[in-house]
C-alpha cells in the first residue's frame, strides 16, 4: 500500500508539471504553413520564394513579379501561427527584351572591267540632198492651266499647359493619424528604439481637401518595451510615429504616445503557488503524513511555480493589420504638387 501512494505521488507531480508546459509550432511547421500558403495565393504560385524559419523569425528570400506580389508574401509570413518576426528580402523581377540584332548586309562584289569590243572600220558614203518640202505652219489651241487650290492654313499651336505649382501647407497640431501596422510587435521579443513598418489607413484632410493621401509610408518606433517578470511584475508597451514619406521627402513626426499595460503577475502567481502546495501537502499526507506531507508540499510547490514560469506572464502584442490612431503635438509644413500622390508600398 505504502509503495502505491508513493507511485501516485510521483504520477501526480509528473502530470501537473506537464500540464504547465506548451509548446508553439517548430520552426520547419512554420516555414511549411508559409509555402503552403504562398503557394495557395495566385500571384505568388509560379513566384521563386525561400523561405527559412529560425526561433520564430521567418526570412522571405527570392523574386517576386510586382510590388503587390511582395507584401502578400509579407502579409500571408506575418499572419503565420507561431512567427514574431518577418524578414524582408525580396525583390521585384524586371523584365529586360533584348532588342534583336540588324542583320548585316553582305558586301558587294567588286566590278568587272568590261570586255573590249573590237571596231570595225566603216567607210562613210555621202547621200544626195533631199528635196526641201514647205512647211505651213499649224495653229494649235492653248491649254489654259486650271488654277490650283490654295494651301490649307497651318494648324494654330497649342502652348502646353503650365507645370502645377507646389503648394505649402501646415498640418495643425491635435490632428488625428490613422495608422495601419505592417510589422507586429510582441513586447517579449522586441525591444525599445526599434522601428517598424506601417501606413496611413485614412487620408490627412485640411480644409476638405487630401493633402497627405492613404497608403503613405509611415514609420513607427518602439519607445519602451518591458516583459513581464517570472513571478511577478507586468509587460508594458508604448509606441509613437517617427517620420511619413510623401513625394519623394521624409517629415518628422511629433505625435502622442500609444500605450499598454498588461495585468499584474503577482496575485496570480501566488494562488497558483499556493494551490500547489496545498495539493502536495494532502498527497504527502496520504503517503504516510510527517516527513512525507513535507515531501509532498514541497513537490506541490515545483509543480506550481514551473507552470508559471512556463506560461511566462502577460505579454503585449500587436499583430500586423492593427489600426493605430495617434495625436500630432507639434505641427508639420508639408509642401506638395496637387494631383501628384505617391503610394509607394514600404521596403526595406
Amino acid at each position: 500500500m505504502r509503495r502505491t501512494s508513493v507511485f501516485l505521488v510521483i504520477l501526480l507531480a509528473a502530470c501537473l508539471a506537464a500540464a504547465g508546459c506548451s509548446t508553439g509550432p517548430s520552426d520547419e511547421a512554420i516555414a511549411t504553413d508559409i509555402k503552403a500558403r504562398l503557394f495557395s495565393d495566385a500571384q505568388l504560385k509560379n513566384a521563386n520564394i525561400q523561405v527559412t524559419a529560425k526561433n520564430g523569425e521567418v526570412t522571405l528570400a527570392g523574386d517576386v513579379p510586382s510590388d503587390g506580389a511582395r507584401y502578400n508574401a509579407f502579409k500571408l509570413a506575418a499572419e503565420t501561427k507561431g512567427v514574431v518576426k518577418v524578414h524582408d528580402l525580396l525583390t521585384v523581377q524586371t523584365a529586360q527584351a533584348a532588342a534583336p540584332a540588324a542583320p548585316v548586309a553582305p558586301a558587294p562584289e567588286p566590278a568587272r572591267a568590261p570586255k573590249a569590243i573590237p571596231v570595225k572600220k566603216v567607210t562613210k558614203r555621202t547621200p544626195p540632198p533631199a528635196p526641201v518640202a514647205k512647211i505651213e505652219p499649224k495653229t494649235e489651241p492653248i491649254a489654259v492651266a486650271a488654277a490650283a487650290p490654295p494651301p490649307p492654313a497651318p494648324a494654330p499651336v497649342v502652348p502646353p499647359p503650365p507645370e502645377p505649382k507646389p503648394v505649402k501647407v501646415e498640418i495643425p497640431v491635435g490632428t488625428t493619424l490613422a495608422v495601419r501596422m505592417i510589422d507586429a510587435i510582441d513586447s517579449e521579443v522586441n525591444r525599445t528604439g526599434e522601428t517598424f513598418r506601417a501606413s496611413l489607413d485614412a487620408p490627412i484632410m485640411i480644409d476638405g481637401e487630401e493633402v497627405v493621401p492613404p497608403g503613405t509610408d509611415v514609420s513607427i518606433r518602439l519607445t519602451e518595451a518591458k516583459t513581464a517578470g517570472r513571478m511577478a511584475g507586468r509587460s508594458e508597451l508604448r509606441l509613437e510615429i517617427s517620420w511619413f514619406e510623401f513625394q519623394g521627402k521624409r517629415y518628422a513626426v511629433d505625435s502622442s504616445t500609444y500605450e499598454q499595460v498588461g495585468s499584474s503577475r503577482g496575485k496570480n502567481t501566488a494562488t497558483k503557488v499556493g494551490a500547489g502546495a496545498a495539493i502536495g501537502a494532502i498527497i504527502g499526507a496520504i503517503a504516510g503524513g510527517g516527513k512525507g506531507a513535507a515531501i509532498g508540499a514541497t513537490v506541490g510547490a515545483g509543480a506550481g511555480a514551473g507552470a508559471q514560469v512556463f506560461t511566462k506572464g502577460q505579454q503585449i502584442r500587436v499583430p500586423s493589420e492593427t489600426r493605430i490612431d495617434f495625436r500630432l503635438d507639434q505641427p508639420i509644413v508639408v509642401t506638395y504638387l496637387p494631383g501628384q500622390t505617391t503610394k509607394k508600398r514600404y521596403r526595406d
